[in-house]
């Protein structure tokens, strides 16, 4: 059977907050973590996001395998909330905090990415990838991850998951 595996990017600099389109570079253990994924599969293809911090990891993983930047495999934006600590989104926002929470998917904030336009430009990509060569790596986002093991849920299914 063709192998596709989903890596999440290693550690970032910033950590502890909600990243969306931050790019922040690797850690130094991040960095570290990140060579020894995949040690022994052979990769062909490492299709990634083109955040600094999916990139660097796939440049790490690829050992000679082509990288492919696929801009739809970026993270979901959280607009003004990209880059900030959860604590201090429940403190200066603490209405849109609580409804975000209470419907993760389904409340979108101002500027930032809905979740079913995110979910339909991830599933965009997966649609090309999926038929591609073999062994192959799709280095991204945990969002980006949910939606492509989700993509044959309904709306919303893959907070089922």
């Amino acid at each position: 059977m063709p192998q596709l595996f989903l890596v999440r990017h290693a550690e970032p600099e910033l950590t502890g907050v909600l990243l969306g389109h931050c790019d922040p570079e690797l850690s130094q253990a991040g960095r570290e973590h990140a060579s020894s994924l995949l040690t022994d599969v052979g990769l062909f293809v490492i299709y990634t996001s083109p955040l600094r911090r999916a990139r660097q990891t796939a440049e790490i993983v690829a050992r000679g395998a082509h990288i492919e930047i696929v801009d739809d495999l970026r993270d979901i934006s959280f607009g003004a909330w990209d880059g900030r600590r959860w604590v201090e989104i429940e403190k200066s926002d603490p209405v849109w905090a609580a409804r975000k929470l209470a419907d993760w998917s389904g409340v979108t904030l101002p500027g930032a990415d809905r979740w079913s336009d995110f979910a339909a430009r991830v599933r965009r990509a997966f649609r090309t990838i999926r038929d591609g060569p073999r062994p192959a790596a799709v280095v991204a986002h945990a969002a980006v991850h949910n939606v492509i093991a989700g993509v044959d849920l309904p709306y919303g299914g893959v907070h089922e998951i």
